[in-house]
């Protein structure tokens, strides 16, 4: 048995990074960059009226505070010219490109309109360049804006549209399969009979993946049968980038997986990890390159192994760099465990302190509505710190 530490490292070095594809831009959100989007001029364009009100020459103000308006330019039409003649405006709005020979911006609020006159207000302060988004002050033509590896969110998506990035190189979607194993196992709309539990581990992790951007393409359940386990294990292996097992994985005398597994040429990469919960986890590399996560079937366990291992190897692998967790600090003192790292349920308060919510073992699925996420506490004495913090998904 190894430590949490390292059987993530190694997990993380065995990954391999996915091929790339050219999405539409409206598919490609929530999706992994693999190109540079540059900018394709600058941003902005044009010097950018930023209020409604009017353009004029900030030196005229020296003569007065009355000024004729002699034209408007609304945003999407062309630049307009500010004629020489002295104090005189230009009405404009939210937008429009600032006309050219005028250098100060007035508010429509701080004026009064007289017909063709404007009188502006005398606190107003007239300062040249107020209220104008200079032209490439934002980015310059062929300055990279977005970098391969980013995840694309809203904002990134914006930015690639005002590029013109129409189609966009992204990571391809991992095909990834989740088998529940275990003969106690029924349907969720299936009345379990008094022995006989419904499945949720599946439709936990499945859910956990979709949110995280990896949707699952199949679930199914494995009895407790080698044998057949073995025709499905193999196919699933042939269908599939991922392979996540739930249960059976342990070292009972039903616990099938681990040598299923060696016998159908998968190689193990690790198997027995110094954590709690989940100390039976393990994962092997499948004869095609696949990814093999077994994890123990007690939900809790499960669901910490989907986000202690599984969550951060399929970044690695979207081309991502491994996220950097989020530290928070705790309300009290967090006991570790000897010679073994700890996942602790916690509740974050108002103050963003991490409060202990334990489950009352690994397979008190419904005690993990108590908590947010979870503290990864290393093998040591206790101590008041902060510690890496993974949020349920």
């Amino acid at each position: 048995m190894i430590s949490f530490r390292e059987t993530l490292d190694l997990l993380l070095a065995a990954v391999p990074v996915a091929d790339s594809e050219r999405v539409p831009l409206e598919e490609a959100g929530g999706r992994v960059l693999r190109q540079e989007i540059k900018a394709d001029r600058d941003f902005p364009p044009f010097d950018r009226v930023m209020m409604d009100g009017f353009a004029m020459r900030a030196g005229n103000f020296k003569k007065g505070r009355d000024f004729r308006v002699v034209g408007t330019a609304p945003a999407g039409s062309p630049v307009e010219e500010l004629p020489v003649a002295a104090m005189s405006c230009v009405e404009v709005m939210t937008g429009a490109p600032l006309p050219l020979g005028a250098d100060c911006i007035v508010p429509v609020e701080e004026t009064t309109r007289i017909g063709e006159t404007i009188r502006i207000s005398p606190a107003f302060d007239v300062m040249p360049r107020r209220f104008v988004h200079a032209a490439g002050s934002d980015a310059r033509t062929g300055e990279v804006l977005l970098a391969p590896g980013i995840l694309l969110g809203s904002r990134e998506i914006g930015v690639a549209a005002s590029c013109g990035a129409a189609w966009i190189e992204v990571s391809k979607l991992p095909r990834i399969h989740i088998l529940a194993t275990g003969d106690e196992l029924v349907a969720v709309d299936e009345v379990p009979q008094p022995h006989q539990i419904r499945q949720s581990n599946a439709s936990a992790i499945a859910c956990a993946l979709q949110r995280a951007g990896y949707p699952a393409a199949a679930s199914a359940r494995l009895r407790d049968d080698p044998a057949e386990s073995a025709v499905a294990l193999r196919s699933a292996l042939k269908e599939s980038d991922w392979l996540i097992i739930t249960g059976a994985v342990s070292k009972g005398a039903r616990d099938f997986v681990p040598a299923l597994l060696d016998s159908l040429g998968c190689r193990r990469l690790f198997h027995g990890v110094a954590q709690r919960p989940g100390k039976p986890a393990g994962c092997w590399l499948g004869p095609g390159g696949q990814i093999v996560m077994a994890l123990p079937g007690n939900p809790v366990s499960a669901l910490t192994g989907l986000h202690a291992f599984v969550l951060p190897a399929l970044a690695v692998a979207s081309g991502r760099p491994l996220p950097k967790p989020r530290l928070v600090v705790s309300a009290g003192r967090f006991d570790g465990l000897p010679g073994m790292t700890q996942h602790l349920p916690v509740k974050l308060g108002d103050d963003g302190r991490a409060q202990a919510a334990p489950t009352g073992n690994s397979g008190d699925f419904i005690g993990l509505l108590k908590s947010d996420g979870f503290v990864t506490i290393p093998p040591r004495g206790g101590i008041d710190a902060a510690f890496p913090y993974t949020p349920w998904f």
